[in-house]
């Protein structure tokens, strides 16, 4: 027993010297600088994004450059809509969330379905078809609604963004802000940022 103990142990003290070096493999990007720095990767790094059997690439070199805007210009806490996947363990999705702090219209599915699992499923499902909505509708009024629904302060449009939806409802939110409803308060090569004007008058107006 002694014998066969001592070759289970041997082989268990052989994971973290074999396993080190197989999820080092497995980076995005082995140009990422080795740090501490959780978001280091991001300007080395893209990945392809699917959404019903169309695929896009989706580098993260623009989601840095916005993010870290983010990190510097926006006080408190104020929700952020986001483009959402359900393929959230292979997809930057609620990246914008994870690495600002600030609350989103909806996180990862399974996470939200366990961490409130009281609440019936309906509840998740439906935010992110209001996701999905707000992003693909060319409706103006419609995504004032979702807007004023969920206390929306910012949009953000990425890479990511313009991979999960139609162009034309990207595309509204321009026209929104030449209607004087949002503003863009922020823009780099492949990523615009979106101020609310008046959430309030959004509801009142609805």
């Amino acid at each position: 027993w002694l014998a066969v103990l001592g070759v289970l142990v041997a082989a268990a003290a052989l994971y973290p010297i074999l396993a080190t070096k197989a999820k080092w493999d497995v980076r995005l990007t082995h140009e990422a600088p080795i740090t501490l720095d959780g978001m280091a990767f991001m300007p080395y790094a893209s990945y392809m994004e699917s959404v019903n059997g169309i695929s896009g690439n989706v580098p993260l070199s623009f989601d840095y450059e916005a993010v870290k805007w983010m990190q510097q210009n926006i006080p408190g806490s104020p929700v952020v809509a986001e483009g959402y996947s359900d393929n959230y363990y292979r997809s930057a999705t609620n990246r914008v969330a994870m690495y600002t702090g600030l609350p989103g219209i909806i996180g990862w599915s399974g996470h939200q379905r366990q961490q409130r699992a009281i609440l019936p499923g309906q509840f998740i499902d439906q935010r992110i078809r209001d996701v999905a909505t707000l992003y693909n509708t060319t409706a103006v009024v419609e995504a004032q609604n979702i807007l004023a629904r969920y206390d929306v302060s910012y949009v953000y449009v990425g890479q990511l963004e313009w991979v999960l939806y139609t162009p034309d409802g990207l595309n509204k939110f321009d026209q929104m802000a030449q209607m004087g409803l949002l503003e863009e308060v922020y823009r780099n090569a492949g990523t615009s940022i979106y101020k609310v004007l008046d959430n309030e008058a959004l509801s009142l107006s609805n």
